[in-house]
């Protein structure tokens, strides 16, 4: 199967998942990727659906930037601190020295939802850098994760090399992220028109 029918397959496949949710009436995540990014990997195990997706000409294995979104069936298994610092540990697990900003807790659109920033600057496997900032909603029916990762070249822990502007972006983006439920008023669905 060629690059593009894959994505092709991937946006059919979000877009369908998004449809029969609407039609059950049930949570919904609505996020809009970035301008020329496509599904480069997509893979559901037990409870956990995980969706990859790159600027094209990225790939899975070899990318510079990438938008990770995990849907994990079921009740939360904690608030929303605990399921950052578990998604922090897992980091930790691969990275030499890894430096974490504290968690930024709020309620969105009637959720508990949080954001923490990530900075690896060395990993143990590929020995790349890496940043990621990571926002966590804990739904009814699931709990999200959804991450903007960068990866790059190794860098010293007190120089990080994202720009500026590319964290504003991450953070504009992230303050778009919504995961609603039309069953319930306390979660209303942006208008899609």
């Amino acid at each position: 199967m060629t690059m593009r029918k894959l994505i092709a397959t991937g946006l059919l496949l979000l877009a369908a998942v998004s449809a029969q949710a609407q039609q059950q009436g049930g949570e919904q995540l609505f996020l809009m990727p970035p301008t020329g990014w496509g599904v480069v990997s997509h893979d559901v195990k037990n409870t956990t659906e995980v969706t990859e997706l790159a600027p094209n000409g990225q790939t899975v294995q070899n990318w510079t930037d990438k938008l990770k979104v995990e849907l994990i069936q079921g009740k939360p298994l904690g608030d929303v601190q605990t399921v950052l610092n578990s998604l922090i540990k897992a980091v930790q697990e691969d990275c030499e020295d890894v430096g974490a900003g504290s968690a930024q807790l709020a309620v969105e659109n009637g959720y508990d939802a949080g954001l923490r920033a990530v900075a690896c600057p060395k990993t143990k496997r590929a020995g790349r850098g890496e940043i990621g900032l990571l926002k966590v909603v804990l739904g009814k029916d699931r709990t999200y994760v959804i991450s903007r990762l960068w990866s790059g070249p190794a860098y010293p822990k007190d120089k990080i090399p994202l720009p500026a502007q590319t964290s504003d972006e991450w953070l504009a983006f992230m303050g778009k992220v919504t995961v609603c439920d039309p069953r319930e008023r306390t979660h209303p669905c942006p208008s899609t028109r």
